[in-house]
């Protein structure tokens, strides 16, 4: 008996493949297998055997999405692309042709890959799209797949190709939670260079420290934003028009809109993504550039972070804006603080609240607008404002102050005492 293949699609996602997918994702037939799941992993400028450590722990049935890709103007990582394509096709036992850009390889003792081209001259991916179309192409391909019944559970699964996943990962990371539009798990950087290690933790202290200090403001949007420790519910994913195009912070934008619509889902207990810490110059911005940056300087002590008093301040403001709402209407008063008030012209509040006050009629309707306009983009928009009012200070002159305790949590604790 053969497969049984059962369609699975709603109005969100038809529309969406539709209209704004990837053309990789039109081209795309049933396959001979269904999977459990799927996973898109874009690859530019890896090694050879980087999906053996990916999967080294992980023995799940797994379709893996893999995009190799290059911007126009790198050479090198073009070559080496074409050496990590030739190194999966040989050593595949077959090989099937999907369309000009894809094809499938199988092997005897390794999950399918599913290998996407957009690396060959021709096919090569504008430098300001970099590893968000990337991530998009290979996302749309794997809600395609799960429309054709190739794919079991209405998940993507997002990562890169430095991490190694935990044994648990597929199983464990969506379990009891599908009232969530997305999963972020934990991380941790490792490496064998004393060194790297040093920078990291300061980058990572940076990135849980932020995290912390949303989450004593009160901020919904208090998660760490990485693609590679990301899982991405289908339905959701199709409503706000997949991953953006953009060279970095792809992520931080996808996420951003997604928890407008359901909540994200921070850190599922026993799952770590093990990442290799790395310097890197692939995007403008994120951890590999930042460990270069870091090493620059002429000691880590002069590596800053924001001060206390910012998300003091953003906890504050987070507290004005729920106090409008007051005897079942929206009365639209100005901070008595005064750089809340600053802040208030600073985001053009009177224009905004008063342009929004005819449609809210209730407490509820208040907490919707704010949760919609005050987004993941403005919280950090925020704090940058307050950051110009603060002085910024070292790791040591942090640990010293007597209001960073207001904004320690356990998670920022442990990841101290254990570093």
């Amino acid at each position: 008996m053969g497969k049984i293949i059962i369609p699975k699609s709603s109005k969100a996602i038809a529309q969406y493949l539709a209209k704004y997918a990837e053309k990789e994702s039109s081209q795309i037939n049933p396959l001979d297998n269904i999977y459990d799941y799927v996973i898109v992993i874009p690859i530019c400028n890896e090694g050879y055997d980087c999906l053996q450590t990916i999967f080294s722990q992980v023995k799940d049935d797994v379709l893996i999405i893999v995009v190799v890709n290059s911007p126009i103007d790198k050479t090198n990582w073009q070559k080496n692309n074409t050496l990590f394509i030739n190194w999966l096709t040989i050593d595949s036992k077959q090989k099937t042709e999907l369309s000009a850009d894809c094809q499938l390889l199988q092997y005897n003792n390794f999950n399918d890959v599913l290998l996407v081209d957009r690396n060959t001259q021709s096919k090569q991916i504008k430098a300001d799209y970099g590893v968000g179309l990337a991530r998009k192409i290979g996302c749309d391909m794997a809600l395609k797949l799960y429309t054709l019944g190739c794919i079991k559970k209405p998940w993507i699964f997002s990562t890169d190709a430095d991490v190694v996943l935990p044994n648990n990962y597929f199983s464990q990371s969506i379990k009891s939670n599908k009232d969530y539009s997305a999963v972020v798990l934990d991380f941790e950087h490792v490496s064998d260079n004393t060194r790297l290690n040093q920078l990291q933790f300061y980058y990572d202290f940076k990135l849980r420290y932020y995290q912390a200090g949303t989450t004593y403001a009160g901020m919904e949007y208090n998660y760490i934003p990485l693609g590679s420790t990301l899982i991405v519910n289908m339905e959701c994913y199709a409503q706000v028009r997949g991953f953006p195009k953009r060279n970095a912070g792809e992520d931080f934008y996808l996420l951003n809109k997604l928890a407008k619509i359901k909540p994200i889902k921070y850190l599922v207990e026993g799952l770590v993504v093990i990442i290799q810490s790395r310097f890197s110059d692939r995007v403008p911005f994120g951890t590999g550039p930042a460990l270069v940056q870091i090493n620059n300087l002429a000691n880590v002590n002069e590596y800053k972070y924001y001060h206390p008093r910012c998300f003091i301040q953003l906890k504050e403001w987070y507290f004005y804006l729920h106090s409008l709402w007051n005897n079942k209407q929206l009365n639209i008063i100005h901070p008595v603080d005064e750089i809340l008030q600053e802040l208030y012209d600073y985001l053009s509040c009177e224009e905004v609240f008063n342009k929004s006050q005819p449609q809210i009629t209730s407490a509820n309707r208040w907490q919707q607008f704010i949760h919609q306009w005050f987004d993941a983009f403005k919280v950090l928009k925020t704090v940058h404002f307050f950051d110009k009012k603060y002085a910024r200070l070292n790791y040591l002159e942090l640990l010293k102050t007597d209001t960073f305790d207001k904004v320690l949590n356990s998670q920022l604790r442990n990841f101290i005492i254990k570093k």
